[in-house]
C-alpha cells in the first residue's frame, strides 16, 4: 500500500537545485517562507499522500494545488489547508509567491487543539479568500511563527500557542467555529477516522462501534451533514487513494482494484470515471 510523504521528506523529494538556504527544523511544526521554497518546487509533483496537515498563506502571487479530485487556483491573499491523509498535488506554483507554508505533524495538533477545535478544523473549505486586513493579521502571526520556530532555542509553548492563534483566526474567518450540534459532530468524526482507518477497516459497522452509535444513526448523521451516504464517502476516499496508486505504481489497473477490496475492476472503473471524471486508464495516461 502507498507509503505517507512526511513533513521530514517534504524538502528533500519534492524540491530541487540548491537548498542550502533552507534551515533544519527538528520540530513536529515545520514552517518555510514561500519565496525561500517556490522557485524550487518540482511540478507538477506526484500525488502526495499527506502524513502531515497543511496550511499555506499567500500574501503574493498564486498557485494550483488539487486536493484529491479537485483543483484549486489559490490566488493571493488566501489560506490552503488539507488535513493528514488527503491526496495532494502541487500544479503549478508562482516563482514569485510570498506567504508562509506550515506542515504540522498530526500528533502535534492532537496535543495543541481540543477535540472541537479539530473538528472545526476538519470542516474548514480548503480554501479560504482573506481580506487585506486578515492576511496581514495572519502574516504576522506566521513571521513571528516563523522567528520562533527558526531561532537558536524555540520556545514549546510560544512557537505552539502562535500555531494556535493563527489556526483559531483561520477559524473564526472561515465561519466554522459554530459549536456543531451532535450529527454534525458524528459525520466529521466518521470522515475523520476513514481517511485514518480505509486500508484496512471498510465496515461501516467498525466505524459506527468507534462512535458509540448504530449504522442507521451514523448513517443518518453522514448524509445529513454530506448528503450522501457513509458508504459513498468510504467508497470517495478509497478511489482518492487509487489515484495514487495510479500515478506511483506500475500495477495493473486490476490489481489495484483488487489491493482496494473491490472484488470487480469493471465496477472499479465505473466508479472512478464517476467520482473522478475519467476512466483509471486515462488518468494514468494523463498523468504519465
Amino acid at each position: 500500500m502507498e507509503k505517507q510523504v512526511n513533513a521530514g521528506e517534504f524538502v528533500d523529494r519534492f524540491m530541487t537545485g540548491s537548498l542550502e538556504h533552507l534551515r533544519y527544523q527538528q520540530s513536529p511544526i515545520k514552517i518555510f517562507q514561500l519565496s525561500e521554497i517556490a522557485p524550487y518546487i518540482k511540478f507538477p509533483t506526484p500525488p502526495i499522500f499527506l502524513g502531515y496537515n497543511l496550511l499555506v498563506h499567500i500574501t503574493e502571487g498564486y498557485f494550483k494545488h488539487q486536493i484529491g479530485a479537485k483543483e484549486y487556483v489559490v490566488q493571493a491573499p488566501a489560506i490552503l489547508i488539507s488535513n493528514y491523509g488527503n491526496i495532494s498535488t502541487i500544479k503549478s506554483v508562482d516563482k514569485s509567491a510570498k506567504g508562509h507554508c506550515v506542515l504540522i505533524n498530526d500528533n502535534a495538533m492532537t496535543s495543541i487543539f481540543r477535540e472541537q477545535e479539530i473538528l472545526n478544523i476538519f470542516n474548514i473549505s480548503p480554501l479560504l479568500n482573506l481580506t487585506a486586513r486578515d492576511s496581514s493579521d495572519l502574516q504576522e502571526l506566521f513571521r513571528l511563527l516563523y522567528n520562533e520556530l527558526l531561532s537558536e532555542l524555540p520556545y514549546k509553548e510560544l512557537f505552539e500557542n502562535l500555531l494556535k492563534s493563527a489556526i483559531l483566526k483561520i477559524i473564526k474567518l472561515s465561519s466554522s467555529n459554530q459549536a456543531l450540534n451532535r450529527r454534525q459532530e458524528i459525520a466529521m468524526m466518521f470522515k475523520q477516522l476513514v481517511h485514518k482507518n480505509f486500508k484496512k477497516q471498510k465496515s461501516i459497522s467498525f466505524y459506527a462501534d468507534k462512535l458509540a452509535v448504530s449504522t442507521n444513526y451514523l448513517n443518518r448523521c453522514v448524509f445529513s451533514v454530506f448528503k450522501k451516504s457513509s458508504k459513498e464517502l468510504i467508497l470517495e476516499v478509497l478511489i482518492m487513494h487509487s489515484q495514487f496508486l495510479l500515478f506511483e505504481s506500475t500495477k495493473s489497473i486490476a490489481d489495484i482494484c483488487y489491493e482496494l477490496d473491490f472484488s470487480d475492476p469493471s465496477y472499479f472503473s465505473r466508479l472512478f470515471k464517476k467520482i473522478v471524471g475519467v476512466s483509471p486508464t486515462s488518468y494514468r495516461n494523463r498523468a504519465t
